[in-house]
């Protein structure tokens, strides 16, 4: 990881920080696509949103024919209307939930459909700012691993987990430099 940080230099972390709704949408969106169309259809669904940034109340105020027309599969679509009307009905409260240690974070939000770890991990990291989660369902984290750590292809997640060990507590600082050595 010295090597990693030497060669990239110092990051400096993002002045802002998206709203907690935002974030998810982000991650639902993003899930199993690649950055370039993750981004295409962020962009097509914040301009039917009318904003900077995806709030429930304006998601639930779409039709779910022209959320699907941004680009989204039927269920992203449920994924992310779920999850607004939980915000909506009061069921989701982002105060309490931030104030809640990694694992109850966890728990609550894999409740939710279309949420599972990876979603969780970004949402832990980007909007929470948690410093030691490891996205180790992260592709790109596991791809910079294997270039930087000689790791075989084929590796279970624990090998990954055992590796990302060392960097405890700053594992997520430690996942953004890998994500920056990728560029």
């Amino acid at each position: 990881m010295a090597k990693i940080i030497e060669q990239c230099g110092q990051l400096t972390p993002g002045r802002s920080k998206p709203p907690h709704y935002h974030a998810l949408v982000s991650a639902i969106i993003n899930q199993q696509l690649s950055v370039k169309a993750g981004r295409t259809i962020e962009k097509r669904l914040l301009d039917k949103n009318g904003g900077r940034f995806f709030r429930a109340e304006n998601i639930l105020e779409l039709k779910t024919t022209v959320i699907r027309e941004c680009g989204l599969s039927n269920n992203k679509v449920r994924y992310i209307c779920t999850l607004a009307q939980a915000i909506t009905d009061g069921d989701l409260n982002f105060r309490k939930l931030s104030r809640k240690n990694d694992d109850e974070v966890r728990g609550e939000l894999i409740q939710y459909p279309g949420i599972g770890q990876w979603s969780v991990d970004m949402f832990l990291m980007f909007s929470l700012q948690r410093p030691d989660i490891f996205p180790v369902g992260d592709l790109v984290i596991r791809r910079s691993i294997q270039k930087y750590y000689q790791v075989a292809d084929e590796a279970k997640h624990d090998e990954y987990t055992t590796i990302a060990e060392a960097w405890r507590p700053y594992r997520s600082i430690a996942s953004f430099y890998l994500w920056k050595m990728s560029d």
